[in-house]
Order: structure tokens, then sequence, then C-alpha cells
């Protein structure tokens, strides 16, 4: 995936969570799947950054 596609992505996504926000906050303040979900996804995102980042910085090392 090339990274113009990759930041369009990541936009996209930050978009959809931007969005839950509303709903969270009026009908799922004490659901614990949500905060479980958001949590998880929170945690994936970080370490696929993390990971890119890293393949980032050894691209640019070479």
């Amino acid at each position: 995936m090339s990274p113009r596609r990759t930041a369009i992505l990541h936009y996209c996504m930050a978009a959809v969570w931007a969005l839950l926000l509303i709903p969270t906050l009026i009908w799922w303040p004490n659901s614990v799947l949500w905060v479980a979900f958001m949590s998880l996804y929170a945690n994936f995102v970080g370490h696929l950054s993390a990971a890119k980042a890293s393949r980032a910085e050894q691209e640019a090392e070479k």
C-alpha cells in the first residue's frame, strides 16, 4: 500500500472514531464491551504505527 493511501486510510478511520464519539457519550457510556473494543483498537493501531515508523527508520538508515 502506498504511503498516500495509508495516510488516507488513517484519516478516514480517525473520522469514523470522531463520529462514534457522539453515540458513545449518549448511548454507550457504561458499555464494557465498547470500552474493551476501543482499547483493543487503540493498542492495535499504536503497535501498527510503531512498526511502520520502525520500518521507515530502517529505510532511512540505508
